[in-house]
């Protein structure tokens, strides 16, 4: 266990370093994405010892294929807001609004994804520090949902009002 530590200080270390201009921004979708990877890099380094034992076992088939699924969306998505979102570096932020391919049907694909990851790991191994893990993780998912959704709010105005209105935020035909 003492190895998976090490791995997740230095891998919150760094990720704290990246998102460094954003850690006393807490109203930025960019302070809460970071909280979310944080709890995904504890989630894998709690589960870590996990994700290959007994692989007949129905919570290791489903983190699969919710894993599996997560990369999928991700790359579809990704890829579709690099293309049509015109975005200034990266894949954020962009400077036209999405609305075409998958951002038809979901504001933010993407966090989806991350949610399916979260799901994933945690199906790994369940246990009462990977279930807080992944509370956390979920709760900081909606934090960055609910800070970015006021940025477009602002950036693309009435357009992304309209857009709001007429397509789910992460889940087709429910949220």
């Amino acid at each position: 266990m003492i190895v998976e530590l090490i791995v997740f200080l230095v891998g919150a270390a760094a990720l704290a370093f990246v998102f460094r201009p954003y850690l006393t921004l807490p109203g930025r979708h960019e302070f809460w994405r970071l909280w979310a990877f944080v709890g995904i890099l504890g989630l894998v380094c709690l589960n870590a010892r996990s994700w290959f034992v007994d692989p007949g076992r129905l919570g290791q088939l489903v983190s699969w294929i919710l894993l599996v699924l997560s990369a999928v969306l991700a790359a579809v998505a990704g890829g579709q807001l690099r293309r049509g979102g015109r975005p200034e570096g990266g894949i954020e932020p962009t400077t036209t609004l999405m609305t075409e391919g998958i951002y038809r049907y979901l504001r933010h694909p993407l966090y989806l994804s991350l949610l399916l990851l979260a799901a994933g790991v945690w199906l790994k191994s369940v246990s009462w520090a990977s279930t807080a893990a992944a509370a956390a993780t979920v709760l900081a998912i909606g934090q960055t949902i609910r800070a970015e959704e006021n940025e477009l709010e602002v950036q693309f105005g009435e357009a992304y009002s309209d857009y709001r209105a007429r397509v789910r935020g992460i889940i087709p035909w429910l949220v």
